[in-house]
């Protein structure tokens, strides 16, 4: 199981980096996206483009193969099983998440005009 955890994580991974990479060609003019907004609805701060679309893959590998990883120190079956469970709820939260910043990205580009 522990070889089919960690290819959950690389799969998982891989689906995150497709968002950004097609995110990117759609975001090819601007040079730094925002990554947190206030209540208001207003960007609160930015990074640089390339930044902000890696945050969230980079951030979920680090998140995820430990994960995968702590399913070797487990003896029993149903242990493991677990842990793919857990990791594939974490997967689809990473990216619903990454799904809901890129489309706050957007509407954000729609308010501004750019």
């Amino acid at each position: 199981m522990t070889t089919a955890s960690i290819l959950l994580v690389f799969f998982f991974v891989a689906v995150l980096a497709g968002m950004s990479w097609r995110a990117a060609r759609g975001l090819a003019r601007e040079q730094r996206l925002p990554m947190q907004w206030g209540f208001d609805g207003r960007p609160i701060w930015s990074v640089p483009r390339d930044l902000a679309l890696a945050f969230t893959p980079v951030l979920a590998a680090l998140t995820l193969m430990p994960t995968a990883l702590l399913s070797l120190m487990g003896p029993s079956r149903q242990g493991a099983d677990l842990f793919f469970d857990v990791l594939i709820g974490m997967g689809l939260v990473w990216i619903g998440a990454h799904a809901l910043h890129l489309w706050l990205v957007r509407r954000w580009r729609r308010v501004e005009g750019l």
